[in-house]
């Protein structure tokens, strides 16, 4: 099977008061070869709605694709999170990737005051909103009455450009929600698991070692095919969690350490774990060549770097095409 062209997403730019500033830093993304920019959904460490974002960002670009990595399900009822995400489809001509996830920083449900339940529960209602939005995206009336949501009859308005609907990015770490992803998603994102409720430490770096990642993909593959789907049709995203390009072979052990400590995990792990990407823009090709060889990673979000350091390695995927 030939192999796919790795596709790219990086983190929107967050907007600040110049907004005319903003868009044309996305005009600049959108002129590169860059495949899609994300937003992510929180209120404490995020810094604008992601759903207010997704539409700006839609409305000032022509070619990327614009990414909810992801709309966390408790914050909002199947019901709006798929009213938002057709009008999303629409006003971005079709460009939307519709990222659900469980929802995992503790601290950010204790800021709201919203019941933080065991991750079980949580996705639970993520797996029955994900039915409740797909039935939306038919156009047929939904009648479903669920453990944690009721629909009365409803017909999902507006029909969204893309059909049956905008692809869904669902992943995890878990094998519950990589099971979510094999049995509905487009795009499965393999990541560390989060159930502890953080982020940013050793053990997300660690969770994503080679072995750990191969099983995490296994669980997507089963699942695609025990609802009848062709896993090679899926693609795989990783989330870098940290991503450094230097400009000499010479500085990539000392960025790869400076990268590790900041995680308290020890660089032979980094440098094997698909949760950083530290080198010259010819190492990241070829770690990310090589990660898309033995695991089937085809997508990676590059998280919050820099556009301008990341845009050479950018240009460079793009060249593989």
């Amino acid at each position: 099977m030939p192999r796919k062209p790795i596709k790219t997403a990086l983190y929107a730019p967050a907007p600040g008061r110049d907004v005319a500033a903003w868009r044309e830093e996305l005009r600049r993304l959108d002129d590169s070869g860059l495949s899609a920019v994300s937003v992510s959904d929180h209120f404490m460490v995020g810094r604008v709605d992601p759903v207010a974002a997704l539409t700006a960002i839609a409305m000032s670009t022509r070619r990327l694709r614009v990414m909810a990595l992801v709309l966390c399900n408790d914050y909002r009822h199947p019901v709006i999170t798929h009213h938002a995400a057709a009008s999303v489809d629409v006003l971005s001509g079709g460009r939307l990737d519709l990222g659900l996830g469980a929802g995992y920083l503790a601290a950010e449900y204790a800021a709201a005051g919203l019941p933080y339940d065991p991750p079980g529960r949580r996705v639970d209602r993520l797996a029955e909103s994900v039915e409740v939005i797909k039935a939306l995206f038919t156009g047929d009336p939904v009648h479903h009455e669920g453990a944690a949501y009721s629909v009365a009859g409803l017909t999902g308005t507006p029909a969204p450009v893309q059909t049956p609907h905008p692809p869904l990015l669902i992943g995890g770490g878990g094998k519950r929600m990589l099971g979510l992803a094999g049995k509905h998603a487009q795009i499965a994102g393999i990541h560390s698991n989060l159930r502890h409720g953080s982020a940013y430490d050793a053990a997300v770096i660690e969770d994503m070692l080679p072995d750990r990642m191969a099983r995490k993909i296994a669980w997507v593959r089963e699942a695609a095919e025990r609802a009848g789907r062709d896993p090679d049709q899926l693609d795989y995203l990783s989330i870098t969690w940290t991503c450094r390009v230097v400009d000499s072979p010479r500085r990539t052990d000392a960025a790869l350490a400076e990268v590790c400590r900041t995680y308290a995990v020890d660089p032979a792990v980094g440098r094997r774990s698909a949760g950083l990407l530290v080198g010259t823009v010819e190492q990241c090709v070829e770690q990310l060549l090589q990660r898309q060889d033995e695991l089937g990673l085809n997508y990676v979000d590059f998280g919050a770097a820099n556009a301008a350091e990341v845009a050479p390695l950018v240009a460079a995927l793009s060249a593989l095409d």
